[in-house]
Order: C-alpha cells, then structure tokens, then sequence
C-alpha cells in the first residue's frame, strides 16, 4: 500500500515525545539534503515563497534539497536564511561537506582509493607498427572552390 505524506517532518514515534531531527551522517550529501527538506517543513514554507524570498528559482531550491548534488553555497545560504534557519552553522556544515567531497573526488581521479592491479605482462612479441599512409590531397574543385548551400528559407526582401 502506498500512502502519500501531507509532511516532510518524520511521524512522533509511538509512546515518545517528538525529539528533534539529526543527521546520522552530518558530513553525507544525503543528510544535508534531508535536513534542508526539514528546515523548510518546520518553517511550513513552499517553494514559490522562498523562490520570493531568496531571489533564486524554485527548481534550484528544490535541486538543493534534492540531494543528488551539493548545491552552490550562495543557494544553501539563501535557502537556509528564507527558512529562517542559522546561516553561519549551515556555512560551516556546507564547507566541511564540500571540502570532503573535493578531496574524495580528487582521491578518485588519481585513483587512491582503488587496490593497485599489477601490471599487465607484456606479450611475447612487441605489436609492430605499420607506417601511416599519407592520405590523398582533396581533388581541386574547377569552379575554384565555391560552395552553394540550398536552403528552404525565402528569399531576402530588397528593402533590407
């Protein structure tokens, strides 16, 4: 059965008071994302308020907390400053998550975080080469080169 939330606040769990909603992983994109889902649920704003608000567009807020990427640090801050939330804390939160994100991706590129493969073994015979045939000069067109391009656009206006 599937059910349609009228919140993006989690339910009271059953026999508790409502405590309040923490990250699992402070420094994971996907839990920055959550939290700004939840900061603008507890601030009961929609998108086309804080689009007003924060002067960016409402797909960019949505895309900044929809977690599939970090979203700029100017649109984190407008986002957490319509929400009314604390901008020096999301600030501080947003550079430690990028700075994390930089160097994972860096540690990608040069291959760090991989098991080094031994080196393939060479054949038994080196690949031999053939020699690159020049290719053939294009043949001299005799109208001297003109190029007449056909279109279906109407012809030009005189008094233009």
């Amino acid at each position: 059965m599937i059910r349609q939330r009228d919140t993006a606040l989690p339910e009271d769990p059953p026999g508790g008071p409502a405590q309040p909603a923490a990250s699992i992983a402070p420094d994971d994109l996907e839990a920055f994302a959550r939290d700004l889902r939840t900061l603008r649920a507890k601030a009961d704003l929609e998108y086309p308020e804080m689009a007003e608000t924060s002067h960016f567009e409402m797909k960019t807020l949505a895309a900044a907390a929809g977690g599939l990427r970090l979203p700029t640090l100017p649109v984190a801050v407008a986002f957490v400053r319509a929400c009314g939330g604390n901008v020096a804390e999301w600030e501080d939160r947003w550079q430690k998550l990028a700075d994390r994100l930089t160097a994972e991706a860096a540690k990608k590129r040069r291959g760090d975080g991989e098991e080094t493969a031994e080196p393939p073994e060479p054949m038994d015979a080196p690949a031999t080469l053939e020699p690159a045939t020049p290719a053939a000069a294009p043949p001299t067109e005799p109208d001297g080169g003109e190029v007449y391009v056909i279109t279906s656009a109407p012809p030009r206006q005189p008094d233009w």
